[in-house]
C-alpha cells in the first residue's frame, strides 16, 4: 500500500475498543486479539513464546501479520506456512501473496517465481499487479524479454495511474526503444526527468507527440523560450493540438509578447469547446494588461458567434471591462442567457457591493437576495446568506438578521461564514453515528491481513465501509489512505450540527506532525495554520504539482522557494521531500506574516502574491476584515482565504491553539521581510496536473 504520510501509531482507547469489535463473538477477545490491536508486538512476541503450541490457526496467522509488519520475514513466513492450510476460501490468495513475498525475502527465490507463476493466473484483480511485479524481481536481469514481458503485464493490470507509473518507470530503464513508455509516462507526470531524457535524446525532427511532452515540461518549468517553438511544432489536428496551442500561448503571455498570446487564444474562443472558455479568461485578464482594444474586439465577436457557456463567459468578461449602462446591458445578457449560474451569482452580488458601498444597505440585500437560487454553488450560499445577514442588521431588523445566520450554522456549519457568525464553538461528540457504525469484520481482519481487508472495503465504497477503512489506515499508520477514504463521505461527517471527533479528526489530520511542529516552533507560527494552508494546497499529498508549477506539501512556486532556500542557507533541497517543503513553506508563511497585520492577509499574499494582497490592502487598512477580504481582487485568492481560514478554525475546535515560547499564536518569528511574489493571475479551473516522485509499493506492507 502507499507508503506516504506514515507516522508512529500511537491508538486511542476508541480505537483499541474498536478493533477489539472486530474480533469473533463468543466471549472476551483471547490476549493475542487484544495484543495484536493494541499493536503491541512486544506482548505478541511473549505470548507466541509461552503459547505456540497452543493457540489456534487464527491466532497463530495473527502473529504473522505482526512479525510481517515489523520486517520479520523468516519468522512470518514460518508461521503462514504453518496456518495456510487453515484459512478461510476469502483470505487465500492473500495469503498467497505474503508467502510468495515471504520466499523472496528471506532468499527461497526460485521456489518464489514458481509458485507467482502458478498463481497469476488466479489472483485477484486487486492483487495480479503485485504478482506480477513479484515476477519481474524474481527474473534474471540479464533476461531482457522475461523483465519486459513482466513489466508490460504489470502496466495492463494496472488499476491506477500510481501502479502505471510504477510500471513505466521501471520500464525506462530497460534497454530497447522505450519512446512509448516515456510519453505514456509523460501523460501522467509531466515533468518526469527520466522520461523527458529519453525524449530529449531522439533523433530530430519529433513527432507531434514528442514535441508536445517536451514543450509543454518547458512551459510548466518557466522555460517559455525553449517551450514556445516546441508548442508551435504541434499540429492543431492532433490529440494535444489545442492543448499545445493554449500553452504555448501562455509562454508568449509570460515573454510579454501580448499581441502573438492574444491571435493563439482568439482561435481557441472563437472554435471548438476545448480551452475555449479559458482562453476567454486569458484574453480577459490580458485586456487588462495590454492589448485592450484588440483584446475587447476578440471578446465581442466571440460573444456575438458563440453560443451558450461560452456565449456567456465571453458576455461577462466584457462586462468586467464595461461600465455604465453598457456594463448593466451585458449584464442582463448574461443573466438572461443562464441565470442559475456562477455568473448571475457574480452579477447580482456585486452589484449588491456596489449599492453597499454607496450607502444603499436595502438595495444590496435586495441584489443578493435576488442571488440566491436553489442550484446556487455551495460556496456561495454562506457568503451571500452572510452578507443578507449583515444588511438585515444595518437595517435594524433583527430577526430577519436571525434567520439568515441560523441558516448558515445549520446548512454550512463548517464555512467561514459560520465562525464568523459566531458558531466558532464547534459541537464535537465521540460517539460514531449510526449510518457509520461498523459492520461485521471481515475474514481478512480477523486473520490480519489488514491491508488487504481495507482494499476491500475500499472497493465495496459504502459509508460504513469507507469509514471502517480509514479506522484500519488510522491502524497502519498511514494518515493520507485515512483522510482519502474518508473524503469520499464527507458529506456524512460534516452535516452538523454535532460532528463526532474520529471522522473530523480523519478529515482534518495532522500529518508529518515531528517535522510541522519543528518548523512551526522555529518560526513562531501556529501548527495549526500550516496543516490549514497544507490542507488546501494539497490535500497533504506531498508529490503534487500544480499546473503553475506549484509543489509539494504547501504548494511552493520555484522562485518562491528559491529565495526562502537561500535566506535559510539551504543549499540543497526537493520540494517532494515533505520534511524540507514544510520548513521552505513555514518560513514563507513567516515571512508573510510578518509583513502584514494580520494571519487573513497573510494567507491572501500566500496565495494571490504579497504586491497583489498590499494593492488590495492599500487604503483599507480601518475596514472591518470580513469587508476586506470581499475586496480580494482575485477570485480563486478570494475562495483561498475564506477555505483556509475555516480549515484554521476546525483545526482550532479539534486540537486547541498551541502557544509557541516567544510569539503569539500566528505571529511571525524572526526572518526577513522580503516582498516575495507566489503566483500571478491564479489557478486555470481547466487544467490541472499532479506530478509525482514515484514510489514503488510491492503490496505487501
Amino acid at each position: 500500500m502507499p507508503r506516504l504520510l506514515k507516522a508512529p501509531v500511537v491508538l486511542s482507547t476508541l480505537t483499541i475498543a474498536f478493533f477489539l469489535l472486530a474480533f469473533p463473538a463468543g466471549g472476551a477477545a483471547s490476549g493475542m486479539d487484544e495484543l495484536f490491536t493494541a499493536r503491541d508486538w512486544r506482548g505478541v512476541d511473549t505470548l507466541l513464546a509461552q503459547k505456540s503450541g497452543v493457540l489456534s490457526p487464527r491466532e497463530l496467522s495473527l502473529a504473522a501479520n505482526s512479525l510481517w509488519f515489523r520486517g520479520k520475514w523468516a519468522e512470518s513466513l514460518e508461521l503462514l506456512e504453518r496456518t495456510a492450510s487453515h484459512w478461510p476460501q476469502s483470505v487465500k490468495p492473500y495469503g498467497t501473496l505474503m508467502t510468495i513475498l515471504g520466499l523472496e525475502r528471506t532468499g527461497r527465490k526460485d521456489e518464489a517465481r514458481q509458485a507467482a507463476a502458478k498463481f497469476l493466473p488466479a489472483a485477484p484483480a486487486d492483487i495480479a499487479y503485485y504478482v506480477a511485479y513479484a515476477l519481474y524481481r524474481l527474473t534474471a536481469e540479464e533476461d531482457t524479454a522475461g523483465r519486459r514481458k513482466h513489466l508490460q503485464r504489470m502496466y495492463s493490470l494496472a488499476e491506477n495511474t500510481s501502479q502505471q507509473s510504477s510500471a513505466l518507470t521501471l520500464l525506462l530503464g530497460l534497454p530497447g526503444d522505450r519512446t512509448a513508455y516515456a510519453l505514456n509516462l509523460l501523460s501522467i507526470h509531466p515533468r518526469n526527468s527520466a522520461a523527458l531524457k529519453i525524449l530529449e535524446a531522439l533523433p530530430k525532427p519529433w513527432k507531434a507527440e514528442v514535441n508536445f511532452a517536451v514543450g509543454y515540461a518547458a512551459y510548466l518549468r518557466g522555460q517559455h523560450g525553449k517551450a514556445v517553438p516546441l508548442l508551435k511544432a504541434v499540429p492543431l489536428e492532433s490529440r494535444n493540438g489545442r492543448k499545445a496551442r493554449y500553452y504555448r500561448a501562455f509562454s508568449l503571455y509570460s515573454q510579454q509578447k501580448y499581441g502573438e498570446a492574444l491571435e493563439l487564444w482568439s482561435y481557441l474562443a472563437r472554435n471548438g469547446s476545448t480551452y475555449a472558455e479559458s482562453s476567454i479568461r486569458r484574453i480577459s485578464i490580458l485586456a487588462g494588461r495590454a492589448q485592450k482594444e484588440r483584446a475587447l474586439r476578440v471578446l465581442r465577436e466571440v460573444a456575438a458567434s458563440r453560443e451558450g457557456a461560452i456565449k456567456a463567459r465571453a458576455l461577462y468578461s466584457l462586462s468586467t471591462h464595461a461600465s455604465g449602462k453598457e456594463k448593466r446591458e451585458l449584464e442582463e445578457k448574461v443573466i438572461a442567457l443562464i441565470p442559475d449560474s456562477a455568473f448571475t451569482t457574480r452579477i447580482l452580488y456585486n452589484r449588491g457591493w456596489d449599492r453597499w458601498n454607496s450607502g444603499d444597505i436595502k438595495g444590496a440585500v435586495q441584489e443578493w437576495e435576488k442571488s440566491i437560487s436553489s442550484g446556487m454553488d455551495g460556496n456561495w450560499r454562506p457568503r451571500v446568506l452572510y452578507w443578507v445577514a449583515h444588511g438585515y442588521e444595518r437595517l435594524k431588523a433583527p430577526e430577519k438578521k436571525a434567520a439568515f445566520l441560523e441558516k448558515i450554522r445549520k446548512n454550512h456549519p463548517l464555512s467561514i461564514y459560520a465562525f464568523l457568525s459566531g458558531g466558532d464553538k464547534l459541537s464535537i461528540v465521540p460517539d460514531v453515528p449510526r449510518p457509520l457504525a461498523q459492520d461485521s469484520p471481515s475474514d481478512l481482519e480477523q486473520w490480519g491481513f489488514i491491508t488487504y481487508a481495507r482494499w476491500h472495503l475500499l472497493a465495496r465504497g459504502d459509508a460504513k465501509s469507507l469509514f471502517r477503512a480509514a479506522r484500519l489506515a488510522e491502524w497502519s499508520g498511514d494518515h493520507l489512505a485515512a483522510y482519502s477514504a474518508v473524503g469520499r463521505i464527507a458529506g456524512e461527517i460534516t452535516r452538523g450540527p454535532s460532528f463526532f471527533r474520529k471522522g473530523m479528526e480523519y478529515l482534518y489530520p495532522r500529518p508529518f506532525l515531528d517535522e510541522v511542529r519543528k518548523a512551526a516552533e522555529r518560526f513562531k507560527v501556529e501548527e495549526n495554520l500550516v496543516w490549514a494552508i497544507m490542507r488546501q494546497e494539497s490535500a497533504f499529498n506531498p508529490n503534487a504539482t500544480s499546473w503553475v508549477g506549484a509543489a509539494g506539501l504547501m504548494q511552493l512556486m520555484p522562485a518562491t522557494a528559491r529565495s526562502e532556500a537561500k535566506a535559510l542557507e539551504m543549499k540543497n533541497y526537493n520540494l517532494y521531500n515533505a520534511g524540507q517543503n514544510i520548513i521552505l513553506g513555514t518560513a514563507h508563511i513567516a515571512r508573510l506574516l510578518k509583513s502584514f497585520s494580520n494571519v487573513e492577509q497573510a494567507v491572501a499574499a500566500y496565495n494571490g502574491g504579497s504586491g497583489s494582497a498590499r494593492r488590495w490592502l492599500a487604503g483599507r487598512k480601518d475596514v472591518p476584515l470580513d469587508e476586506w477580504i470581499e475586496s480580494v481582487r482575485f477570485e480563486e485568492t478570494n475562495d483561498y482565504v475564506r477555505k483556509v481560514m475555516a480549515n484554521l478554525h476546525i483545526y482550532r475546535a479539534l486540537y486547541g491553539i498551541p502557544r509557541t515560547e516567544g510569539a503569539a499564536p500566528g505571529a511571525p518569528g524572526d526572518v526577513p521581510d522580503d516582498d516575495l511574489e507566489t503566483s500571478a493571475d491564479g489557478p486555470d479551473p481547466e487544467d490541472r496536473d499532479d506530478e509525482a516522485p514515484l514510489l514503488l509499493d510491492d503490496g505487501g506492507k
